[in-house]
Formats: structure tokens, sequence, C-alpha cells
């Protein structure tokens, strides 16, 4: 699969999202899905779910969280998890949507529910990709695998060369081998101005313990939710377990042979079980 291939015939523009110039990749027609992307990511980790979705009968649409691919930096340079839940929800508002699903991948599962939280109304289901917030940062880097996965990171925001870039994304699959060099081209051109690496510095730096999503909190939620994980993902099995115990009614779905990004190592099987979720009936 090559990265632009999946993704032709979407439209890529950009909208002014709460005062922020917003890129956003759109395919399909329907009930309208939104995907957001991890920390440090772009719209296009969703190349290979926005065709099956459209193709699902949906209107599909990902865009660059705050700061992040080619969306605006702002000056105040703040960047904790809820200015990017409130960016979020400028983004739904900038194309018109009183109300969708929502997509998540790691920081942007955190965002998504954070917006569901806040704005039940807006969402209509929440499915939730390997997210992040549910641990501590220091209980989350606790873990050797997982703290080696992020100083891979920083290596590649500090210096970004296509070395150092795809052992990042290497660090998110189960098998590194199958990193697309496409990909790598392209999150390379992205982080490679001045500002790019140091919104990924304040990102990474960002105290977001104040929205942790706890069980308690989770208990709050008031839409249907779906966990995916990857067999391999860095979150211990158990805290997932807890946390979609949380939840009333939640599912979760393990992916076999994926790691951080499943829906780009077993797209097939994350986007059935997208698709089966995301199509019951309105709740």
């Amino acid at each position: 699969m090559s990265l632009w291939c999946d993704l032709l015939g979407a439209e890529v523009r950009h909208v002014a999202a709460g005062g922020v110039t917003t890129r956003i990749a759109e395919l399909g027609s329907g009930p309208p899905v939104v995907l957001m992307h991890g920390r440090g990511g772009h719209l296009e980790t969703f190349a290979r779910t926005l065709p099956a979705l459209a193709g699902a009968g949906r209107r599909a649409i990902a865009f660059d969280l705050l700061g992040h691919g080619l969306t605006g930096r702002p000056g105040h340079g703040r960047y904790e998890v809820d200015r990017l839940a409130e960016h979020a929800g400028a983004v739904l508002d900038a194309l018109g949507l009183d109300r969708a699903d929502l997509v998540g991948q790691s920081l942007g599962g955190w965002t998504a529910a954070l917006l569901a939280l806040r704005s039940p109304g807006r969402v209509r289901r929440l499915a939730l990709i390997e997210p992040a917030g549910l641990q501590p940062e220091a209980e989350r880097l606790s873990d050797a695998t997982v703290r080696a996965a992020y100083e891979r990171g920083g290596r590649a925001y500090a210096e970004p060369t296509p070395e150092a870039v795809r052992e990042r994304l290497a660090g998110l699959l189960a098998d590194p081998d199958t990193v697309d060099p496409e990909l790598v081209g392209v999150r390379t051109a992205l982080y490679r101005p001045a500002e790019a690496r140091e919104v990924h510095r304040r990102v990474r730096a960002a105290d977001n313990d104040a929205w942790l999503l706890t069980p308690r909190l989770l208990a709050t939620l008031a839409v249907p939710v779906l966990f995916v994980r990857g067999e391999h993902g860095h979150t211990p099995p158990a805290v997932v377990a807890s946390a979609a115990a949380a939840v009333p009614g939640a599912r979760t779905v393990t992916v076999p042979g994926a790691r951080q990004w499943p829906q780009y190592e077993r797209p097939d099987a994350v986007n059935d079980a997208l698709i089966e979720f995301l199509s019951k009936e309105n709740p």
C-alpha cells in the first residue's frame, strides 16, 4: 500500500477552527465520523482507515491536532490535552457538525474522550484506539519498553532525519519492517521546521495529570464506547480492562499482531471493528 494511493479521492483543505488554521482530509458522504491522531502525529495516521469508513457510507474526516502536521501553532504555546479538546470542538464547529462519531488514537483518543465528556450531546459514539491518558506519565514511563519508545520519539523530534523518524515509526509497530517509506518522508518533512519541533517539545512537556481518564471519570461517559488495543500495545492489558469496565456497556477489541498503531498494521481488522461499532442503531 502507498500512503497517497490509499488517500486517492480525499479532499484536503484548511479550515479556520477557533482562529487556528487547521488541515483536514475528508472522504465519502453520509453520517460524519471524525478521526484524531496521536502525539507527534498527523492525519496521514488514518490513511488506511478513511477509505474503509467512506466505503461503508460515512463522511470520514481526519484533521491535524492543534500545532501538529500543517495545523497552526498558536503563539501562547499551550498544548495540554484540554486545549487540544477545545480545538477539536472548534473543528466540529468549523465543519458544521452538531453531532458526530469520534475515533481517536493515543493522544487523539484522550482528546476525543475529553470532548465527549465535556459535550456529550455532540458525540454519538466514541472509539478509542490505544488511548493515552489511562495512566500518569511517570507510571507509564516506568515500563522499560515504553521508555525506550519515548526516547526514540524524542530523537526524531530533535533531529528529524529519515533514519530517526523511521526508528520512531518502527517503535509503534509489532513488525518494524512494515514501515511505509512514503510515510517516513511525509513525517520527516513535517518535523523539519523548527516551530514544529518546538511544538512537539511542548506537547511532551505538558502536565496532563489533571485530565487523566480515571475509571471514575470514564464512568460518567454518556455515549457508547469501543476500546481497540494492539496485542502488543504499550498500555498494560489490565489498565485497558479496568478502563473499559468502568464505562457502562463498553466493548474491547484486541487486534492480534499489532502494537500502538493497529489501524495501520492490521487495517482490515480495525476497520471491520469500527464499521460494526459505528453502524449500530443511533443510541
